[in-house]
């Protein structure tokens, strides 16, 4: 009996140390594979906050380049001040076949009118020239400030046009003379809006006034080509009445009459009108006005070759003109 116990608890430890080494065998397994997994857990983390980072640095780079400038420049460009340079002198000496060798187009209409114009002109001193950029590349709009010296006057009377000067080409720069379209008319009354261009026209409009202000001949003349002192010639007329001996028995007499002529003046100051409602098109760049005087306020600026009605036209050389729904002044002589 001791024998046979002996033999079956020498089996059960032999099969207890097989089961043994089994599970030391699983454990040690197991511990490999949770140390495997926990040493691979962190590495996909890593990589994922770069590509954020360049996604936000690629959005900012579209934003800074897409401003664009178009500042205003003084006398920076020395091809077209010496081109601008050219057209006040062939301008105020009439010279319109040197006129044709820089302009795009002169009719012969215009070539009349320009000789015309330069029978009083003397001069175009102080031009200053200040550019933006224009519509299509290489192109430039400029705003032309000159002291215009009228033949006979001492003073000179500040001005201010706007050319467009094209783009470089075969024959050089040639400046713009021609009908101007609608595109370009937009462009050129967006850059109008810029408060330095605005500046600009409000600076020659105030040393206008004040060169009229301070030379009455400078003065008259601006009224007489405006035709507003046309009716105080006749006033004279009534002096040599009044040399014979009943002169003071006949004054109170015509002092009730005098007090009424000037409201008939103001009523007939633009003298009889013709009605005309006709297209027609500006033959120089001029101001539209809110009454038929040179200081009347500004109501528009019309470019040369711009289309407009002319409504009706009266005797003192005034026109009144619709020009882009605006209603206004200008004078006659400025229409084709």
């Amino acid at each position: 009996m001791n024998k046979e116990n002996t033999n079956t608890w020498k089996d059960l430890l032999t099969n207890y140390k097989l089961y043994l080494a089994i599970n030391v065998v699983l454990l040690i397994i197991i511990f490999v594979l949770l140390k495997g997994n926990n040493s691979t857990e962190p590495e996909p983390e890593a990589p994922q906050e770069p590509p954020a980072q360049e996604t936000e640095v690629e959005s900012k780079e579209p934003e800074e380049e897409s401003e664009p400038e178009n500042n205003l420049e003084e006398n920076s460009h020395a091809s077209i001040d010496r081109l601008v340079g050219k057209y006040c002198e062939y301008i105020a000496s009439g010279d319109v076949e040197g006129l044709e060798e820089i302009v795009d187009v002169l009719t012969d209409e215009e070539k009349e009118s320009i000789k015309n114009r330069a029978a009083f002109i003397e001069s175009f001193d102080n031009v200053t020239c200040y550019t933006k950029n224009g519509p299509v590349e290489d192109s430039y709009i400029v705003f032309v400030c000159y002291d215009m010296k009228l033949i006979n006057i001492e003073t000179s009377a500040p001005d201010i046009i706007c050319l467009y000067v094209g783009p470089n080409g075969e024959d050089g720069r040639r400046i713009h003379y021609g009908s101007i379209d609608e595109s370009m008319r937009e462009y050129v009354a967006e850059l109008e809006q810029d408060p330095e261009v605005q500046a600009l026209y409000d600076d020659v409009s105030t040393r206008y006034q004040a060169a009229q202000e301070s030379d009455e001949t400078l003065a008259e003349f601006i009224q007489k080509i405006s035709g507003q002192v046309a009716e105080e010639e006749p006033e004279p007329e009534a002096e040599p009445e009044e040399e014979g001996e009943e002169s003071q028995e006949s004054a109170p007499e015509e002092e009730e009459p005098q007090e009424e002529e000037p409201e008939a003046e103001e009523e007939s100051s633009s003298g009889e009108s013709t009605a005309q409602n006709r297209e027609t098109r500006v033959n120089d760049t001029v101001n539209i006005r809110s009454g038929q005087s040179t200081e009347s306020d500004r109501v528009a600026l019309a470019y040369q070759g711009d289309a407009i009605t002319q409504v009706e036209s009266y005797e003192n050389g005034w026109s009144k003109v619709e020009y882009k729904g605006l209603s206004g002044y200008v004078m006659t002589e400025y229409l084709e």
